[in-house]
């Protein structure tokens, strides 16, 4: 793991195109075979108490995964975390999304992973 500081959009589009994600995936592929615990390969951009993780697959797609911190407060004392899952989004919309996260348009994002979601389900 890489962490990365002010990373762009530009930069994360770059690295998800160039980085070799097949064989990161049968790497993880061959570990689950085992029964060994591995996280599935991914780019993680973090803001704050919001991450968005970017999650290569094949065929020109991707997993979603967002999670924030929810605005409400159950009695001003606890947060409810939030996370939403989207499977399987082609990756033409890699720079949209990846760029309403970066934009701090949390309803944005969360609206066409929805979206996306529909359309892939």
């Amino acid at each position: 793991m890489v962490s990365v500081s002010d990373a762009t959009v530009g930069q994360c589009l770059d690295l998800l195109q160039s980085f070799d994600w097949a064989n990161e995936l049968v790497c993880y592929e061959e570990a689950l075979a085992q029964n060994l615990n591995r996280c599935p390969p991914a780019l993680g951009l973090g803001d704050g108490d919001r991450i968005l993780q970017v999650m290569p697959i094949r065929e020109g797609r991707s997993h979603y995964s967002y999670a924030c911190d929810h605005p409400l407060r159950i009695l001003a004392f606890f947060g409810a975390s939030k996370t939403l899952n989207a499977w399987a989004i082609g990756d033409e919309h890699r720079a949209t999304l990846i760029g309403h996260h970066f934009d701090g348009a949390q309803e944005k994002l969360v609206g066409a992973l929805y979206q996306l979601t529909q359309k892939t389900g």
